[in-house]
């Protein structure tokens, strides 16, 4: 078991699940491994909200005794993975980041839970989110510095990944919050298309945005994980309703020939980061360009507004739908939010959703000339967790919205979008993420660049010495 406790870190699931399949890696060991790690960890990094050892184990048990009887069920069967903690478990405490839920267990499991349970997979435990803490700091650190943010709002989900707690984890994404901590914790986050992973049982703090998504080492892992959650979901109104894919098969194909436009506008490379970490995207770019890729400018000059585009009343619609009167007001924590959505009306609403059309309208403009864009990730590396501002080009912005402003795009527009590692700044401190946006339900392009950038660079295999 020491040889797997000293591996979690670059552990991957493709590796894993071969030595699973080939008897040649125990579940049980691997579980009891992770496990140990998550509780020597767990102290300096506050991932985990609740852990699930027991659970785990009789999980890992059930695994190991399916494949030794010859019942595989797949490339998740035996995985330890953990869940932010806004994703409903049956008879697990689950908070919905409001810390007075000490006690709450929901009477139903989301359907993302489901359907990782029935491919075998093995939870750890529920990780922190910062949805509903208002301008509160996060109170979960990056393994790269736990005096820092992993980014917000999949926090736990970003720093378990990053650190070997679970070979994935499964985070919600509203505005950027899979693809935040991503780029922050130095991992893979994907969020797909609006519709393609179910969100029955996961938070919603805007009902036409949010979507569930998996935070991965790698574009193959983050393939395997989409393969089992991307299925059609009558539960969830707006799930689309399209058979599984293999997003495996087409990835190993390269990337040469397809068109990626990059953005020229100036507000995607000097307002929200500084030169080190656009020195690293337009590196990251370049190598896809030496593979083969085309490279082509656009503009996206409308794109800029996604972060001002307010859908404000929609999480208070949510929370009144799911929760009591007496819950919400004291859920101090949730009391700005509510009140911001509240205030909202239907005119500003109204005219939000025409702005979300236009922006739309421009992105799909331009994937009539591209295959996908390329451009930075919205980030806060290297901020310290309770900090409310940032200097980027000697300008102070807001820390933690900064990051919207790069990632609200594919979210406002429903397009399906992850993040890379592809280098370090602030003196090689912080890994960087490249963003690569993609045409509706065309995960797996995304998937398959992503795939080619990595074989190329080893970016992915650097790991936070904690």
């Amino acid at each position: 078991m020491d040889n797997v406790r000293e591996g979690l870190m670059a552990l991957t699931i493709t590796e894993a699940s071969a030595l699973i399949k080939a008897r040649k890696l125990s579940p049980v060991e691997l579980a009891k491994a992770t496990i140990e790690r998550s509780q020597q960890l767990n102290p300096v990094l506050k991932a985990f909200t609740t852990m699930t050892p027991e659970y785990a184990l009789a999980r890992a048990r059930e695994a190991e005794n399916e494949v030794m009887g010859g019942k595989y069920r797949g490339p998740l069967h035996g995985i330890p993975y953990t869940l932010k903690d806004i994703v409903a478990t049956k008879g697990i405490r689950t908070t919905f980041g409001n810390p007075r839920l000490v006690d709450f267990k929901p009477a139903a499991h989301a359907t993302v839970h489901v359907l990782l349970e029935d491919a075998g997979a093995v939870l750890l435990g529920k990780v922190y989110s910062h949805i509903g803490q208002g301008g509160n700091p996060v109170t979960c650190f990056s393994p790269w510095d736990p005096m820092t943010s992993p980014g917000t709002s999949s926090s736990g989900s970003g720093a378990a990944v990053s650190s070997g707690l679970g070979l994935f984890s499964i985070g919600s994404d509203t505005g950027g919050s899979v693809r935040h901590p991503a780029s922050n914790c130095g991992i893979v986050g994907l969020k797909a298309t609006f519709g393609r992973i179910s969100r029955f049982g996961v938070w919603a703090s805007s009902w036409s945005s949010d979507q569930a998504g998996p935070l991965a080492k790698t574009a193959e892992d983050t393939a395997l994980v989409l393969g089992v959650l991307g299925t059609y979901d009558p539960k969830d109104l707006v799930s689309i309703n399209q058979d599984p894919m293999d997003y495996t098969l087409g990835m190993k194909d390269g990337v040469r020939g397809l068109k990626i436009g990059v953005p020229t506008d100036n507000w995607v490379w000097k307002e929200w980061i500084n030169q080190d970490e656009e020195d690293a995207v337009h590196k990251a770019i370049g190598v896809l360009q030496e593979l083969g890729a085309e490279v082509v400018d656009i503009a996206i000059p409308l794109a800029y507004e996604s972060r001002n585009n307010s859908l404000a009343a929609e999480g208070p619609v949510w929370l009144h739908d799911n929760f009591s009167d007496e819950a919400l007001k004291e859920w101090t924590e949730l009391h700005p939010q509510l009140q911001r959505g509240e205030a909202q009306t239907f005119a500003e609403y109204l005219h939000s959703q025409y702005k979300r059309m236009a922006i739309k309208q421009e992105i799909n403009e331009v994937f009539r000339k591209v295959d996908l864009v390329a451009m930075p990730t919205g980030n806060t590396i290297g901020d310290q967790w309770n900090a409310s501002t940032a200097v980027i080009r000697g300008r102070e912005v807001p820390a933690r919205s900064r990051a919207v402003y790069l990632n609200g795009l594919a979210s406002q527009t429903g397009l399906p979008a992850m993040s890379v590692p592809c280098g370090f700044a602030k003196g090689g401190r912080f890994p960087v993420g490249l963003q690569l946006l993609g045409k509706n339900l065309d995960e797996g392009t995304l998937l398959r660049v992503g795939y080619a950038y990595q074989q190329a660079t080893d970016w992915h295999t650097k790991h936070p010495k904690i």
